[in-house]
């Protein structure tokens, strides 16, 4: 019994040691089999976002990266920094994006997919991040 309370006691102190996350991860899909991820990322004001981009020829494929969430009139955009400048990799309207990868002429066109959001897990999601960075 007291090994359990320690363990629990443990997984606890870790658990608030995590950065905020939203409770879900909100997953687009395109043609060729591109998809991508997205997850906010501490508190809502801060306006961050975890975005994992799948399925591309491309430095980022794989890649969790941490980008700014801009939320305009007509769109949302999630930006990063690409050789010290302001770089947009994905703008959503809607139900529906662009994504934009350095390098790359042309942008792929995206839509919310539902059964892919649904089959994301968002703590797991940290967990590979958090990984993946060293943090």
């Amino acid at each position: 019994m007291l090994g359990l309370c320690i363990t629990t006691g443990a997984m606890a102190d870790n658990d608030t040691a995590r950065p905020q996350v939203a409770d879900r991860v909100v997953a687009y899909s395109g043609t060729q089999g591109v998809k991508v991820w997205t997850l906010r990322y501490a508190e809502r004001s801060a306006n961050q976002a975890l975005v994992q981009i799948e399925g591309v020829d491309h430095d980022w494929d794989k890649r969790i990266q941490q980008m700014t969430v801009e939320k305009t009139s007509k769109d949302t955009r999630y930006s990063t920094q690409v050789d010290g400048k302001k770089y947009v990799a994905l703008i959503v309207q809607g139900n529906y994006g662009e994504l934009y990868l350095p390098g790359e002429a042309q942008t792929a066109s995206v839509g919310y997919d539902e059964g892919l959001s649904s089959q994301g897990n968002a703590q797991h999601f940290l967990t590979d991040y958090l990984e993946q960075s060293g943090k």
